[in-house]
């Protein structure tokens, strides 16, 4: 049974990786591949690095890992609910949450490819930082690299918050949107988190990938608290957007709901 069970899961897994991957349109041409795997990419990271020289920052090198971890995450969110979007577009979406509570599988599937994808941009964006950065300190580097991985995490939580609740939303892409204006701001990407009002830095708290930016300033001992931290607040707001799509999926059932999710 329990064998069956696990075949089962691995094949939804792989089929859903399947579709998520002939449905990308980031490889649909060599130009397109390079703008979106590298040159927006590059140019957020350039943003956030010049805003930090006119507001004096502290670390500019700083700075550029902690915007290239912030749109590590951004980026496997905004994949997320894309494919999200598309899927409810297909009718693949309500056909698979209306025949299972949660289907972990279907999640797993729709994070690999933006996954892949945004950790193909952070490697440039890692190393572009480092080329320039004047210390080449091989330390941040590691620390960095290491970073990447909660990262995506974070993301993946958070796009399943987004597309969750862009299942109520007019617009599927509302909160990934708001995602990507506020998460530098709210994170410490431009001034380190410490340095900010009070106010700031208690609002961060409820927010995914701030302790990983954190980290990046903390001593060693504080990094499993603050990674800890920020993977238990993306889950909890993956478990707010589950409940949205779980009160859609209710109100479908009982006919208060007649559009498709």
């Amino acid at each position: 049974m329990m064998r069956a069970q696990a075949l089962a899961f691995v094949h939804r897994f792989a089929s859903g990786v399947r579709v998520s991957w002939a449905s990308s349109t980031a490889f649909a041409t060599l130009g397109t591949a390079v703008v979106t795997l590298l040159v927006l990419p590059l140019l957020d990271v350039l943003f956030d690095v010049l805003m930090g020289s006119d507001l004096s920052a502290p670390d500019l090198v700083r700075t550029g890992y902690a915007a290239v971890l912030v749109a590590l995450s951004v980026s496997v969110a905004s994949g997320v609910v894309s494919t999200v979007a598309t899927d409810r577009m297909l009718g693949v979406f309500q056909e698979v949450h209306t025949r299972r509570r949660l289907d972990v599988a279907y999640w797993l599937a729709v994070a690999v490819v933006p996954a892949l994808l945004a950790a193909l941009t952070a490697v440039v964006a890692i190393g572009a930082v480092f080329t320039l950065s004047p210390q080449h300190d091989p330390a941040m580097l590691g620390r960095v690299i290491v970073l990447a991985a909660p990262a995506i995490v974070c993301g993946l939580l958070m796009g399943i918050a987004a597309a969750g609740v862009g299942v109520s939303l007019p617009d599927p892409y509302l909160g990934t949107t708001i995602i990507a204006t506020f998460l530098p701001l709210l994170t410490g990407v431009i001034v380190p988190l410490e340095q900010c009002p009070a106010w700031l830095q208690a609002l961060a708290r409820v927010v995914p990938v701030s302790g990983t930016l954190t980290v990046l300033d903390a001593p060693v001992d504080a990094v499993p608290v603050l990674l800890g931290r920020d993977l238990a607040v993306a889950a909890a707001w993956a478990g707010i957007g589950l409940a949205v799509t779980r009160r859609a999926i209710t109100r479908l059932r009982q006919g208060q709901r007649t559009d498709t999710i």
